[in-house]
C-alpha cells in the first residue's frame, strides 16, 4: 500500500508561495473569494416541461373506466337495443390481428 509522505520544507515553501500568488492575482483582478459571491440556488422550468407536466397530470387524474359509457352500454344491453355491426367487428379483428 502506498503512503502519502509529508511535505518537506522546500515543498511547503513552494505551496505557500503558489497560494499567495493565487490570492494576489485574485485581488488584483477584482475577484473575490467564493464565500462572498454566494448566490441563492434557482431553478427554471421551461414551457415545454410545464406542458408535459400538465399533460401527465391530466392523464393521471383521468379515470381508467368511463362510467358514463359503461352505464349506457349496460342499459342498451338490458333493454335489448344494443346491436353489433358484424362487418365492422370482423374488420377490426382482422386489423388488430394483422391478418
Amino acid at each position: 500500500m502506498a503512503t502519502i509522505s509529508q511535505l518537506d520544507g522546500q515543498e511547503r515553501l513552494k505551496a505557500a508561495m503558489a497560494a499567495a500568488a493565487l490570492r494576489k492575482n485574485a485581488a488584483v483582478s477584482g475577484l473575490t473569494t467564493p464565500a462572498t459571491v454566494r448566490q441563492p440556488d434557482a431553478v427554471t422550468i421551461s414551457d415545454n416541461a410545464r406542458s408535459i407536466a400538465a399533460a401527465t397530470k391530466a392523464v393521471t387524474d383521468a379515470p381508467d373506466v368511463r362510467e358514463d359509457r359503461v352505464s349506457a352500454l349496460k342499459a342498451a344491453i338490458a333493454a335489448g337495443t344494443y346491436s353489433v355491426d358484424s362487418r365492422h367487428l370482423a374488420s377490426k379483428l382482422i386489423t388488430s390481428l394483422g391478418i
